[in-house]
């Protein structure tokens, strides 16, 4: 055996791999990742929808009972994903932070889930006892310790969030499908084994025995295969304090929203999930409509997710995600015009698939980009413990969901040992009702609340230029998803304030596929200052306090607290380096650049183009309330006054003086999409 055991053994995959942060991952490595989902998915489908009906209609146990076993296996359960994060964040193995872990837990994955069907004749107390006991083996610990590293692997795989996107994209259409899979086919392979077998205990073992074997292998293949790329956290030369590292995870506003999307969803499928096997064989009167229910929705999903790739860069997370809400709320007051109609039924699992698949498709690219922007605000990456989080919030959502459901259907006298709806009290079956019906409708209106304060669709892409510029990769060899793009046009955008400068140059940075370049400038000006671990607001407001102050005045970096080495420098000298970054960056990656005085810098250089945008008072005391949120407009003009002293102190002329640039537009008139027409036209017509 190779040294290093088994592990070592196993990495010959990684010899050789690509490690840059922001690769496009081959698609090889994307499946070998993505198919450990429904690896993992096989025992989670079994243990939140199966395995309340195995415990009450196979092997006896009372709905209260299993209940109760549900409801404190989650307190447990919980402290064992703060415990697994905690551990992953700290893990700092040869073969990754993650990926280790999902190779020592493997094989215990696969025993534990044999276990947990593996009911001994032990008496009514003793087969509740044995269910609590591997219920928690398999959940509280195996589980949560072999899913939580594979969660946060698909975090370190790379940084690119189209990437994650696709990623999560994948692995969520072969997750539904395993999800369908197993819950409509699992009953009916488990009585047609115990049909030939005679005994349907040892069905339920053999089933699965063999769904287990066939995970091991499949999350051996995603150890093998899949490699950490993002190398961030690694750079921290101590670990964070657990104290500061939780701090930092639940006062992070998009974990938030991320986390209570995933409670309530799973809220959502455990309550479909499971009562639908009831409302089929209760009310509908025909349990065996549970596969075609079942297959109608979780086939809607898988269709809405393969759209996503298409639909999220036009749309956004956000808006998707309530756009769905809204159809499965449609959905389910549609059923409601005719309880027992079974077209009518498969109409509104259409549609509530559907109007999952936004979620479902991203639910793991969430609190991805959640990680990004909490090390962003606070400069810590915690995979672990945010992915952890993550987890026990799906567990604690679904172990309460399970233990009231079990509890309003024991007191409602319901019995799973009871075959037909005349042998149910009438409580029991309008319980059932209720959960199929009405609950839903609630989730889907909860989700939609929560989901309509996601706003990171707006600012993600410049909060990750400035992760990137903060960390020093702003070499194109080190970011080649940002770069390469074959475009040499450069353009220098100059803007009174509320003229919605921004807008336009990200619009025209869109059409041309380059960048923006505004406050990666100051990353990178403040890297040279020894100024690279501070907070980006606080840079640009004191390096304002020497750009715009009338006296000239020794720029120090040992004044201020997150200072480095860099020595003594005055304005003229700022100024100096901060055109030598404008002067590489166009050279390097020609691209839109915003304010700086980039038109006087790169005045000289082939396809470069400068605009002037200005607008009245009105559109400024508009965009001033809306895109500044509540700045006035006599603040703008203050700001305005500032650039232009700022300007013509460095450059020698006035900063709107439109002989110095190709075009001036007035937004106010034109709208933004009417100025990125004319600039574009206007470079069209020079470039040919």
């Amino acid at each position: 055996m190779a040294k290093g055991g088994i592990p070592e053994l196993l990495n010959f995959k990684q010899k050789g791999k690509d490690m840059n942060e922001f690769i496009k991952v081959p698609m090889g490595e994307k499946l070998s990742y993505c198919f450990g989902d429904p690896a993992l998915t096989l025992m989670y489908t079994m243990t939140t929808t199966l395995l309340t009906y195995f415990y009450t209609n196979v092997v006896g146990i009372s709905v209260a009972a299993v209940g109760m076993i549900m409801l404190l296996s989650r307190v447990f359960d919980g402290f064992s994903d703060v415990l697994m994060g905690t551990i992953i964040d700290r893990t700092h193995s040869k073969y990754g932070k993650a990926r280790i872990w999902i190779l020592r837990l493997a094989l215990p994955y696969a025993l534990a889930a044999v276990l947990l069907f593996t009911m001994p004749p032990l008496g009514d107390m003793g087969k509740i006892i044995y269910a609590f006991v591997t219920y928690n083996i398999m959940n509280t610990v195996v589980y949560t310790a072999i899913s939580q590293p594979f969660h946060a692997l698909g975090s370190l795989m790379s940084r690119d969030r189209r990437e994650r996107d696709v990623i999560c994209n994948i692995r969520m259409v072969l997750s539904i499908t395993a999800s369908m899979i197993i819950t409509a086919f699992t009953l009916p392979l488990i009585n047609k084994v115990a049909g030939m077998i005679g005994n349907t205990q040892l069905a339920w073992i053999l089933v699965t025995a063999a769904y287990a074997t066939v995970s091991v292998f499949v999350l051996i293949n995603t150890y093998m295969t899949c490699t950490e790329r993002v190398q961030a956290a690694a750079k921290e030369k101590e670990n964070i304090p657990f104290l500061k590292a939780f701090k930092a995870t639940v006062t992070n506003r998009y974990f938030l929203i991320a986390l209570g999307l995933m409670i309530f969803y799973t809220a959502y499928q455990i309550i479909i999930g499971t009562d639908l096997t009831y409302y089929c064989q209760y009310v509908l009167g025909n349990v065996d409509l549970v596969m075609p229910l079942s297959a109608a929705e979780k086939v809607a999903t898988i269709i809405g997710i393969a759209m996503l790739p298409k639909l999220l860069p036009k749309y956004g997370k956000r808006n998707l995600i309530c756009a769905g809400c809204v159809l499965g709320i449609a959905g389910q007051l549609l059923f409601l015009l005719n309880i027992t109609s079974v077209p009518l039924g498969i109409a509104t699992c259409i549609m509530r698939g559907f109007g999952i698949a936004p979620f479902y498709g991203v639910q793991y690219s969430l609190p991805s980009d959640a990680i990004e922007y909490g090390h962003w605000k606070t400069g810590m990456r915690v995979e672990g413990l945010m992915f952890s989080s993550m987890s026990m919030g799906q567990k604690a959502g679904s172990g309460i969901t399970s233990a009231v459901m079990s509890s309003v259907l024991a007191m409602a006298g319901f019995n799973g040992l009871k075959a037909t709806a005349a042998e149910q009290a009438p409580e029991a079956i309008s319980a059932i009702k209720t959960f199929y019906l009405y609950v839903p409708i609630a989730i889907w209106v909860i989700m939609l609340l929560i989901a309509a304060c996601y706003q990171l669709d707006k600012v993600y892409d410049k909060m990750m230029r400035e992760l990137i510029a903060r960390e020093g990769k702003q070499n194109p060899e080190e970011v080649p998803e940002m770069v390469h793009t074959g475009n040499q046009i450069n353009v220098a955008i100059g803007r009174v304030y509320g003229s919605s400068g921004r807008q336009v140059a990200e619009a025209l940075a869109k059409e041309l596929n380059c960048r923006v370049y505004d406050r990666q400038i100051i990353c990178l000006l403040a890297e040279k200052m020894g100024m690279e671990n501070a907070d980006l607001d606080q840079v640009q407001k004191y390096l304002d306090a020497y750009n715009y102050g009338e006296e000239e005045i020794t720029f120090s970096p040992y004044a201020y607290p997150a200072a480095g080495v860099a020595g003594d420098l005055n304005g003229a000298q700022i100024f100096e380096q901060q055109s030598r970054i404008i002067s590489g960056l166009a050279q390097k990656e020609p691209g839109i650049f915003l304010g700086r005085c980039a038109n006087f810098v790169l005045e000289n250089r082939p396809h470069t183009y400068s605009f002037f945008l200005y607008a009245d008072d009105a559109y400024r005391e508009k965009e001033g309330r809306e895109y500044y949120q509540g700045v006035s407009l006599e603040e703008l003009k203050e700001k305005d006054k500032m650039r232009n002293d700022y300007y013509e102190r460095f450059t020698g002329i006035k900063r709107d003086d439109p002989k110095h640039y190709d075009m001036v537009v007035n937004v106010s008139r034109t709208g933004v999409e009417g100025a990125v027409t004319m600039i574009l036209d206007y470079i069209k017509g020079k470039e040919a």
